[in-house]
């Protein structure tokens, strides 16, 4: 069944909808009562631990979703659904999960592959012309921690995986970011209802605080996520990323780590849009790169906020400029061809030529 814009737009208010009501919700759930589980699912700690309030916005959001499901025949993929029946029997401990040797025993996800990704090659989404793909709570270990990197993700994909519409919330500083398609099918990006172009740097405020550094000008900002330091490719990127960085004329390199998937990318494309309206030579990256084992990001990770980034004209692929794989037919991961968001077209060449020489 295929969707007309009228359509497509009322579909990306319901997600704005769901979206923010979850983010609600987040805000004003007393830590106190927070509960923590593990599940079987990627090769990081930020992976696999999971709480009650993701499985809590799962539920807010599938009721507001679900209907449009039967009503347009769509498909929907939630993370929490895909890994509901892998949770540990028990747990409030994160240090039951050792990140650095977890990362270290790649090789051993294979046996639990099966048990992580069941069904995934039967799933509705790749039988039908749209899927929801919903995250309910991306970044739940810095959630947990008391940080600020994390957020609400929900996105409508095309049968080719490409991203339709996206709608992402920042509980923290309650903010929403969606995308809708205009009257010549064009998709346009929007933060709390103002259209991209129109950003001054003021609307975009609440994203350096979320990231906790002043904004300087002339700085060149990598965003990582906090598993890659226990990389081998780790140090080299890094090197490799300065030497870029003060060549072509940046005078700071900042590393940030502390966010999910979700405002990892979002921070690029910040960066990517204030630099449109503002100029002040500040360039932004957030790279995946490919590895063996399970993790890289899901679908889930990066199908809002690839929508977006293209509304924002921020390059988002694969390390090898690709489109990324949204529909992936044999994993839900990303783990395959790595995830490459980068601020500025030309800088995003010269990166995917570092990245292909780390493989």
């Amino acid at each position: 069944m295929r969707l007309t814009t009228e359509i497509l737009n009322q579909l990306s208010l319901l997600a704005i909808q769901a979206a923010e009501q979850a983010g609600d919700y987040i805000r004003q759930f007393d830590r106190a009562l927070l509960t923590t589980h593990f599940k079987e699912a990627g090769s990081s700690q930020s992976a696999q631990v999971v709480t009650d309030v993701d499985f809590a916005c799962q539920d807010i959001i599938l009721t507001i979703l679900q209907p449009t499901c039967e009503q347009y025949d769509l498909a929907l993929l939630s993370e929490e659904q895909v890994n509901e029946k892998q949770l540990s029997e028990d747990s409030t401990n994160l240090e039951a999960i050792n990140l650095e040797s977890t990362n270290q025993k790649g090789n051993n996800q294979e046996g639990n592959k099966e048990r992580c990704e069941e069904n995934t090659n039967s799933h509705p989404r790749l039988t039908k012309d749209y899927f929801w793909c919903i995250d309910p709570l991306d970044g739940t270990l810095p959630f947990i921690e008391g940080g600020n990197g994390y957020a609400v993700s929900i996105a409508l994909l095309a049968a080719n995986g490409e991203p339709i519409l996206a709608a992402v919330h920042q509980p923290t500083s309650n903010t929403t970011y969606h995308t809708m398609i205009d009257t010549l099918g064009m998709t346009q990006g929007f933060k709390n209802k103002q259209p991209f172009n129109k950003l001054t740097e003021s609307s975009t405020s609440g994203i350096s605080s979320l990231n906790t550094f002043k904004k300087v000008n002339n700085t060149f900002t990598f965003y990582s996520d906090r598993s890659f330091q226990f990389s081998e490719h780790y140090p080299l990127l890094i090197k490799q990323l300065t030497i870029l960085a003060h060549e072509l004329g940046y005078e700071k390199v900042v590393i940030k780590e502390q966010a999910g998937a979700v405002m990892n990318a979002i921070s690029v494309i910040e960066c990517a849009v204030m630099e449109k309206q503002n100029p002040q030579h500040n360039a932004a990256c957030y790279i995946k790169l490919p590895k063996p084992q399970l993790g890289g990001g899901s679908l889930w990770d990066f199908s809002a906020t690839a929508c977006l980034a293209t509304a924002a004209d921020t390059w988002v692929s694969d390390i090898h400029g690709n489109p990324l794989d949204l529909n992936r037919h044999d994993s839900n991961y990303m783990n395959h061809q790595g995830v490459l968001y980068v601020s500025e077209q030309h800088l995003a060449r010269r990166l995917i030529t570092i990245c292909n020489a780390l493989k």
